[in-house]
């Protein structure tokens, strides 16, 4: 399991209680925190107590209420799962939500969501020059995995490098409540840093690499190479034969943080001009092919030595 994926920030400083009292950020970042309304935030506050609560808000049945809502449960009904029980809790500062058919046992669970909540401050050099960086306030993805016990990998759906069970085709719905749940915990959105390529292509249906270069990056790949599977795609990149036409050389993913917005002043920064004139740039400018059969050959190597899900 991913664990500390804040410490692979790329375009975002994080700030906690344990380095905010001994980095001063004030000669780095210009803040404007007029826009952050906390009016209604002390409507929300609980009171202590010993049942768990997700995000210290939310108790397992409200959980399971909103996954209802959403349609997620209804949906695992159609793949065959009628009986769902719901486990929340804590470890450290991550919070975790499971999702089981039937009994509560490690082979039968088929959602294992895990969160953090974070302040991070973006990189001046994403901004016009006099404009205001504000902190930001998230949801971490630490850990978003899905697994479907009744079915097998076949040529259909095939397994990805690092995937160790079939999905569940439920990602949209952990998207939703994500988005949900940000708003009622006055979060400014959800990020997660995709460790593979497939992962990225998947995420960017709902999300945006703050990075307009790394957008771009993945936009264009995805324009390219879209009579591929996404299976072909993530081994091209695994194996260096997807190559950047204007350079003569493979395409490298370099994983780094991809938002889904939720706040209007997040949406501002994804509408700006200087992201939208960099993506724009580098969009129209990169262009990608594979080299099929040397994939499939490298490919082939590889799997001699290593299984799969380990890549």
């Amino acid at each position: 399991m991913i664990r500390n994926k804040a410490n692979k920030l790329k375009n975002f400083a994080l700030v906690n209680p344990s380095i905010a009292d001994t980095f001063d950020f004030t000669d780095t970042f210009d803040f404007d925190f007029s826009q952050i309304d906390l009016s209604s935030a002390f409507e929300n506050l609980y009171s202590y107590s010993d049942t768990p609560l997700f995000l210290g808000r939310f108790s397992e049945k409200d959980m399971y209420n909103k996954i209802e809502t959403i349609g997620m449960i209804q949906h695992l009904e159609t793949k065959g799962f009628t009986d769902i029980n719901l486990a929340i809790g804590k470890e450290d500062y991550i919070h975790y939500m499971k999702l089981y058919w039937k009994d509560k046992i490690a082979e039968n669970m088929l959602l294992d969501l895990r969160v953090s909540e974070h302040t991070f401050f973006p990189k001046k050099k994403y901004f016009e020059e006099g404009f205001k960086v504000e902190p930001y306030n998230m949801i971490l993805i630490e850990w978003l995995s899905a697994k479907n016990p009744k079915e097998e990998f076949d040529k259909k759906r095939p397994q990805l490098p690092g995937q160790t069970s079939p999905g569940l085709g439920i990602l949209k719905y952990c998207f939703q409540l994500l988005s949900d749940i940000s708003n009622e915990v006055f979060k400014d959105g959800f990020l997660d840093i995709p460790t593979h390529m497939h992962g990225a292509i998947m995420y960017s249906r709902k999300f945006k690499f703050f990075d307009p270069v790394q957008e771009a990056i993945l936009r264009a790949a995805i324009r390219d190479l879209r009579r591929y599977t996404l299976a072909d795609i993530s081994w091209g990149v695994l194996t260096g034969t997807i190559i950047e036409r204007y350079k003569n050389e493979p395409a490298v993913y370099d994983p780094t943080e991809q938002i889904h917005y939720v706040s209007p002043r997040m949406k501002e920064y994804f509408d700006s001009r200087p992201y939208v004139s960099t993506f724009n740039k580098y969009y129209y400018r990169k262009r990608y092919y594979l080299k099929y059969g040397e994939m499939l050959r490298k490919r082939e190597e590889i799997l001699k030595s290593k299984k799969i899900e380990d890549l």
